[in-house]
């Protein structure tokens, strides 16, 4: 197996274990992003977003193999842009939002190891 593959299914297993955190502990993963779930319904809607969906795409990146890691790394890199984007229209400038913008671009450039040359 070459690094590139190597890093894409480290990739996947990053958003597995983002969505079982967010399955598991929907307080914990409510808290790192900065919002707070309101009632059941909002603890509900943190694990079905944050722990579902996460879960869901990381699984289906081991599933699919390099299909999979594309599309999976294409998301995360626009989660990452966007973040990017809302530093300097929303200004939200903290430790928190600039770890957020390096973590999915992290995992964003993981996915597409297996893509990049060399």
């Amino acid at each position: 197996m070459d690094l590139g593959a190597v890093l894409a299914w480290m990739g996947a297993g990053l958003t597995v274990g983002l969505g079982l955190l967010g399955v598991l502990r929907p307080d914990v993963a409510a808290a790192l992003v900065g919002i707070g779930a309101i009632g059941s319904r909002g603890t509900s809607e943190v694990r079905a977003t944050y722990g579902g969906l996460f879960l869901g795409l990381g699984l289906a990146a081991f599933w699919l193999g390099p299909p999979g890691w594309l599309v999976r790394g294409l998301a995360w890199g626009g989660a990452a842009l966007v973040r990017l984007l809302s530093l300097v229209v929303d200004r939200p400038f903290d430790g928190r939002n600039v770890g957020g913008v390096l973590l999915e671009g992290s995992i964003a450039l993981l996915l597409l190891a297996h893509r990049l040359p060399g």
